[in-house]
């Protein structure tokens, strides 16, 4: 299935991965039917039609971003996950919601790789 519509979020792509990948480390490719960044092979988000779905914030983060934005649990195959869709509808909405992607971009430096 396919969660996101490069038409529609067009603009939207266009402005975010103008500022994202500049950001050291940061590439983006299609997956699971989403359009998705990482820095280096860690997840930062994922795009979806009218969404973004950031992985892994604080718990303080994600009620910040749901109180601030609200948005919906984000479902993929009948399931729900953890995950949370903050609404995307304007450059004006993206703009509010880039010091959380930033935050998460920042975090991901500072975690200490894992070692087999």
């Amino acid at each position: 299935m396919k969660y996101f519509d490069e038409l529609k979020m067009a603009d939207i792509q266009k402005a975010f991965d103008a500022e994202v990948l500049e950001w050291k480390g940061v590439t983006s490719k299609p997956m699971m039917g989403c359009q998705c960044y990482f820095r280096g092979r860690k997840f930062i988000c994922f795009l979806v039609t009218d969404g973004i779905v950031l992985m892994k914030l604080s718990d303080k983060d994600q009620d910040a971003v749901k109180t601030r934005f609200s948005g919906q649990p984000f479902e993929m195959a009948g399931q729900t996950g953890r995950l949370w869709v903050t609404p995307l509808k304007s450059l004006k909405d993206l703009k509010q919601i880039m010091p959380y992607v930033k935050k998460r971009y920042e975090e991901i430096a500072l975690t200490k790789p894992k070692t087999h």
